[in-house]
């Protein structure tokens, strides 16, 4: 996944999720690099943008690397920008209802979310009656136990708080677009062998901040590991 603030530019947000989709980005190697097309995320994508006019969500099945509709995917006047390309072992998971974001409302605030990661320990999760999933995806379920703990007047600790608890899991880095904020959170297993491919990267400059799964081209920034364990919000 990748997402901007500030003044977005879609064309490299867009060039950079298909080159990590298809495991061939020449910037940035990880432990999973030399199984190539065995590692491509063509299970669907997703896109979030919020604009002037508030949060618009898109979401398809195809692989964003061959999708006439991620091609033509334009976003104009949007200070938020999230896409996301979907992998998972179980190609009968291939659907709109397990594809990112989800979204959800609460207290009439809109809210999108972004996962990388398997919750393997889904027990671990609990949340609110007013909350049902629609599609059978442990990233919507693991959206549904962050909301049930959010407090918009503590954003990052109550981030931090419903997340820090989980365990058996690979990663548990997350974008929460909320309202025309993006927060997020770095999470990884203590005992993962992949700590390259789970790091979650930051770069900004004087017009743009940039969360990243790689460190990719196209973008002229400083790159940075963010902290795990940590939540954090993007920009302002």
């Amino acid at each position: 996944m990748i997402a901007a603030v500030g003044s977005v530019e879609l064309e490299p947000l867009k060039e950079a999720l298909r080159a990590m989709a298809l495991n061939r980005n020449p910037v940035y190697e990880h432990e999973h690099r030399s199984r190539g097309d065995a590692l491509m995320h063509d299970c669907g994508w997703g896109a979030a943008f919020v604009t002037p006019d508030g949060l618009s969500v898109i979401r398809s099945t195809r692989p964003c690397f061959d999708d006439p509709d991620f091609d033509s995917l334009s976003t104009p006047n949007a200070t938020v920008a999230v896409l996301h390309a979907r992998r998972n072992r179980d190609r009968g998971t291939i659907a709109l209802e397990n594809t990112h974001p989800f979204t959800a409302t609460l207290a009439k605030a809109e809210y999108a979310f972004f996962h990388n990661g398997e919750l393997r320990d889904r027990g671990q999760l609990t949340y609110g009656a007013q909350f049902v999933p629609r599609g059978t995806c442990d990233s919507e379920e693991l959206f549904y136990h962050l909301l049930t703990r959010f407090d918009d007047r503590r954003p990052l600790e109550s981030i931090e708080s419903a997340l820090s608890g989980i365990r058996d899991f690979t990663s548990l880095n997350c974008l929460l677009v909320a309202g025309d904020a993006l927060l997020g959170y770095a999470g990884m297993s203590e005992a993962t062998e992949y700590v390259r491919y789970y790091t979650l990267w930051e770069a900004s400059d004087s017009g743009v901040s940039v969360i990243s799964s790689e460190i990719v081209g196209g973008l002229d920034v400083e790159w940075a590991a963010l902290p795990v364990g940590h939540a954090f919000r993007v920009g302002a």
